[in-house]
């Protein structure tokens, strides 16, 4: 039976929300995620050992509810047009208002992967502006559970947070440090920014009758 946190809407407003005749769908949010790019602002990149600006992408994962978050991954959809294969990190548990974080070619989940997929360990930041992997149609998505339900992000993609960078010498830049290896100017690029939320599954309430062209 799923877990509910007692930040989130009571059950029984969510009832009364799904009992509505204009509701669609309710979803309760367990956490944020966050990314930067070569930013005096992320300091969260100190949880991989690091100091300074990080010239790579590092993501933030957040569980704001007061339960366990498990199973959690973060995955990068495959992308032919930016040359990019299928790749998932295993992040495994975030504890309530704990935060888990990723910097890419840092960060280490110990799976087996070849040198050309995403989360590849090298050891040091992965700088995907200047491997040509920041277009701003990349996709990602979170994935995890809560007791036995499941939490998702959604499909997260660059283009949508895409906009200037901190310094504003660049009028459009992803948290990639793209398109087309755009962060080249800024100094303080893609400062910390919400890119998503961690949340369960929508439930979507019936459409009343009158809606589907039936009599009421």
């Amino acid at each position: 039976m799923p877990i509910f946190p007692r930040a989130a809407a009571p059950l029984a407003l969510l009832g009364l929300i799904m009992a509505s005749p204009h509701a669609r769908a309710t979803t309760v949010t367990y956490g944020t995620i966050t990314a930067c790019y070569y930013s005096i602002e992320c300091t969260y990149v100190s949880a991989a050992g690091l100091s300074g600006v990080v010239d790579g992408p590092a993501f933030e994962f957040t569980n704001t509810s007061d339960v366990t978050i498990t199973n959690a991954s973060f995955a990068v959809a495959a992308n032919k047009t930016a040359g990019i294969t299928a790749d998932s990190f295993k992040i495994g548990k975030i504890k309530p208002g704990a935060s888990f974080v990723i910097v890419v070619g840092v960060s280490n989940d110990k799976k087996v992967r070849a040198s050309t997929k995403f989360f590849y360990y090298s050891g040091s930041p992965t700088d995907t502006s200047d491997e040509n992997i920041d277009s701003n149609s990349v996709a990602f998505s979170f994935h995890g559970t809560v007791g036995t339900a499941k939490v998702i992000s959604g499909k997260i993609v660059t283009g949508a947070t895409a906009g200037p960078s901190a310094d504003g010498t660049v009028s459009l830049l992803n948290f990639l440090g793209g398109p087309g290896n755009a962060d080249g100017p800024c100094n303080d690029c893609f400062t910390p920014k919400q890119i998503g939320t961690i949340h369960s599954v929508p439930v979507t309430s019936a459409v009343p009758p009158i809606e589907k062209g039936m009599k009421p």
